[in-house]
């Protein structure tokens, strides 16, 4: 997963997500808040740049306080390609699975996917 933190990749990505709404629109946001400032200290990750299959967004790291906090962790997704999508939820450490979080998207297959993955790591989800 490669993080963008250049406000021209960053620009580049919004008018991508622009494109394909209203699918992007959990992404799109939180994208257009990282490239506008930051001040909820997000970053966004994709795949590969500049042709990606997933864009996902999550709190930074760093910033993680309360590991029992599903709120303040919230991560977004869109995905172009869903066997991308699988790969990054079972391959990476993108989706920190130690913590409480809330998943957002609204693309078929999303629940899915993050159940098997959570399934395969022996974790409930609710």
């Amino acid at each position: 997963m490669l993080i963008l933190t250049c406000p021209g990749q960053l620009r580049r990505l919004e008018e991508a997500l622009r494109r394909s709404l209203p699918a992007t629109l959990p992404v799109l946001g939180t994208v257009m808040t990282v490239a506008r400032g930051n001040p909820a200290a997000h970053e966004v990750l994709v795949d590969s740049w500049p042709h990606f299959g997933v864009v996902l967004t999550r709190l930074r790291p760093e910033e993680h306080k309360d590991p029992q906090d599903f709120y303040s962790n919230q991560l977004t997704v869109y995905y172009r390609d869903e066997g991308a999508w699988r790969e990054l939820l079972g391959g990476t450490q993108a989706v920190d699975w130690t913590r409480a979080f809330q998943m957002q998207g609204m693309q078929e297959g999303m629940y899915e996917a993050v159940r098997q993955a959570a399934d395969a790591k022996g974790l409930r989800l609710e």
